[in-house]
């Protein structure tokens, strides 16, 4: 369910059973769909996972937990969306920055609320997986998985994803519900699953912007099949017109049904496997050899500079990542025995945006790593 902050405006004015409307229209693929993807999920868990297929049920009946939280959460509704077309960077390239300090270094929080969080709930609620799968607790673990459907689930509505999630801005309003409740209501038996058996997840993170840009495109086939269904029919409620919604959106929407399961499956046995998997020698911590200090000014707009430490001579790199995790820059820094040495970084040279950078310090087994914040 997703209540955008302009509809709560307007319902502070209007009745509360107006309210209370808008409640139940602006339901996430509605329960139907939602219980129909968590469910379909299990099947997709690999034979490593065969003692948790009995979740199927239980991944059905809490698929909608996340919508009723709304009534007592203010903080839920963000969570189910993202008009990411209201991200300049995102008209521009296709893309915005991954990571949320980033993005909130850019635009402000108040921004990133008002245009919703789901992709970084998804990443959160991964986490609380992670954590409850390692402590096993599995009835916590069965309840956030749950959740965690709920989300991607959202993350597969193409109008989830856009500042014209009601059509409003094409004169298509309530095509929301009509689309993802009432058609789905109609021909849910006639959704067609070619699902795959989950596979492990190295980069959750790229993984989830991956699917909410690539479920993006479809947001003119649903106003486009909706406009086809209305011009035909000649209304928005008449059998013909679901008939003819149907007709012109089913294959697409097998797809992103087929696709919700399967990245759920694929997401829950990624934080199975994380928490169950021990660490091999090779990746367990190492002790910093050489150490970042004093990095100032952070937050900068042009330089910064920090010291590095080092118990003896030699070469270490120094590399830096853009919110996105992509490479800038690197060069090798020469430190003396015991002693510090200033190194300075010059983002005037860069083609660098206002975000969170990553700072990195490597040097044979040892890495130190800091985070920047650059004002431009």
């Amino acid at each position: 369910m997703t209540i955008r902050p302009s509809l709560l405006k307007f319902a502070k004015y209007k009745p509360v059973f107006i309210y209370l409307l808008l409640l139940l229209l602006l339901q996430g693929w509605g329960n139907t769909g939602h219980r129909t993807i968590n469910k379909k999920s299990a099947e997709c868990f690999p034979a490593t996972m065969n003692y948790l297929t009995g979740w199927a049920d239980s991944l059905s009946a809490h698929a909608s937990d996340a919508d009723y939280r709304k009534s007592d959460d203010p903080n839920e509704g963000p969570k189910h969306y993202i008009d990411i077309d209201n991200y300049p960077t995102f008209v521009s390239s296709g893309r915005i920055p991954h990571d949320y300090d980033s993005v909130v270094a850019i635009y402000g929080q108040s921004f990133v609320i008002d245009q919703g969080t789901l992709p970084w709930t998804i990443l959160i609620t991964m986490d609380s997986l992670t954590a409850a799968f390692r402590r096993n607790d599995l009835h916590r673990a069965m309840l956030l998985a749950s959740d965690l459907g709920h989300y991607v689930g959202d993350g597969h509505m193409p109008l989830h994803l856009t500042k014209n999630y009601n059509g409003q801005l094409t004169g298509q309003s309530g095509v929301h519900s009509r689309y993802e409740s009432t058609m789905i209501n109609r021909y849910i038996s006639s959704i067609v699953y070619n699902t795959t058996s989950a596979e492990y997840i190295p980069d959750v993170k790229e993984y989830t912007f991956s699917f909410i840009y690539e479920n993006y495109r479809y947001v003119d086939s649903v106003l486009y099949a909706d406009a086809q269904a209305k011009a035909i029919s000649g209304s928005t409620s008449s059998n013909q017109y679901y008939q003819k919604l149907w007709e012109y959106s089913a294959g697409f929407t097998n797809q992103l049904f087929s696709n919700a399961s399967d990245r759920l499956s694929s997401l829950i046995y990624t934080a199975w496997k994380n928490a169950t998997t021990p660490a091999s020698a090779g990746s367990l911590y190492q002790p910093e050899i050489f150490r970042i200090s004093e990095v100032f000014p952070n937050p900068f707009n042009s330089m910064t500079s920090f010291y590095l430490h080092a118990p003896s001579a030699g070469e270490v790199k120094v590399s830096l990542y853009s919110p996105a995790g992509d490479l800038l820059t690197s060069f090798i820094q020469t430190v003396s025995s015991g002693d510090r040495e200033r190194v300075v970084l010059d983002f005037s040279t860069l083609s660098a945006v206002s975000g969170v950078y990553y700072l990195s310090v490597s040097g044979g087994d040892s890495k130190s790593v800091r985070k920047l914040v650059y004002l431009k």
